[in-house]
């Protein structure tokens, strides 16, 4: 059975700061499991990949985006295949800029006066890399009410969490979406939720199957995250 509460991406404004900022701080000692399976995701992956590419600092575009000549090689580093045919535009490889956004809004990189240097958010840890990752590139401006693939990713965990199925088993991804769509219209909201699955596979919170998506331990981990980070 899908059920569905007030979502997780719900926020109150709190004193003691951005919610990654909270979450950067957490002491908790976690199980080895966990850090393996954050390690081996394809988002942490790709962010050790960018800081690497990165190295001390590298020339971008006006926008903050890489430079098409240097698209190719950021490719290779990354271990995906580059464009067949020259671009003008990083814009036209989406899942690199997936990872770009998202080493960008984790402070992998910063980008200052058309350059790109290392950041603070690489750390030694693979799982709060991952965790804090997460936190920021769906919360990165503390809005109240978080939509599109990012509320849509959020409100997926919350409804997949709350499955009356053993842990580990698959949910048909006709209803998780009839019953987010559902929640969405009831709160006057828009939830994109292909791109809110797509984004948590990116993260290894899910594993999506055609038809079919499954909560992992790192999900039902970034559950518990959220709702620690979420005012009672």
């Amino acid at each position: 059975m899908l059920r569905y509460s007030p979502p997780v991406s719900r926020r109150r404004k709190q004193s003691s700061g951005h919610p990654a900022k909270r979450a950067a701080v957490r002491t908790a000692t976690q199980e080895p499991p966990l850090v393996r399976a954050a390690a081996a995701t394809p988002v942490l992956r790709g962010l050790r990949g960018v800081a690497a590419w990165v190295g001390e600092g590298v020339a971008v575009t006006a926008t903050g985006l890489p430079r098409p000549g240097d698209i190719p090689d950021l490719c290779r580093v990354l271990g995906i295949e580059p464009p067949a045919v020259r671009i003008r535009t990083a814009g036209r490889v989406p899942w690199l800029m997936s990872l770009w956004a998202v080493a960008r809004a984790a402070d992998v990189i910063q980008i200052r006066a058309r350059k790109a240097r290392p950041g603070e958010g690489l750390g030694a840890d693979a799982l709060e890399t991952w965790r804090n990752a997460f936190v920021r590139t769906v919360d990165g401006n503390d809005e109240e009410f978080i939509e599109g693939a990012e509320g849509g990713a959020l409100v997926a965990l919350q409804v997949l969490a709350n499955v009356e199925l053993p842990p580990g088993t698959a949910v048909d991804e006709t209803a998780l979406d009839a019953t987010i769509r559902a929640a969405a219209e009831a709160e006057g909201v828009t939830f994109d939720v292909g791109a809110g699955l797509d984004l948590l596979a990116f993260f290894g919170a899910v594993v999506r199957e055609p038809g079919r998506v499954t909560l992992t331990p790192l999900g039902a981990h970034l559950v518990t995250v959220l709702h620690e980070l979420t005012p009672a």
